[in-house]
């Protein structure tokens, strides 16, 4: 299963030819990732009261097409592994096709790992048995064989 969100591209995301500045993508992606931690009962903020947290490890990113002030775009993200404290996500950024055409076209895919680890020491932890379990659901084989 999927993770789905829907954001409007900004004025503050782009650059002033009005196409979204690079390192505005890894601003959106955290934010998919903390709206997907909300979303399966696990806010970030109170992982963090409660001494987890789970910073990134790795990022790997392909830009595959300009997004622009105004457009629409969906984020998905899935779990591509769940290790002992690591946890895989591969993001993708859509935007719609103009209104005469149907569908979406692939503007960005994104590859991350995050640590499960203690804050604020940030020594790797195993992945929390309720959380394991609130992201199984996210899990997809299919992503799993190919990181």
């Amino acid at each position: 299963m999927k993770f789905q969100v829907r954001k409007k591209i900004r004025f503050h995301h782009c650059d002033p030819a009005g196409i979204v500045f690079y390192p505005q993508f890894f601003y959106l992606l955290h934010e998919v990732q903390e709206d997907f931690l909300a979303h399966i009962g696990y806010p970030e903020h109170e992982l963090i009261a409660g001494g987890t947290g789970v910073p990134i490890v790795s990022l790997k990113t392909e830009f595959v097409g300009m997004c622009r002030f105004g457009d629409e775009v969906n984020i998905s993200l899935a779990l591509t592994r769940l290790g002992q404290a690591s946890i895989g996500m591969r993001y993708e950024i859509h935007s719609e096709l103009p209104s005469s055409e149907k569908g979406e076209t692939l503007k960005l895919c994104a590859e991350t790992v995050v640590v499960c680890s203690e804050v604020p020491k940030g020594k790797a932890i195993a992945i929390p048995g309720v959380l394991r379990h609130a992201l199984l659901p996210y899990l997809d084989a299919n992503l799993e064989n190919k990181s």
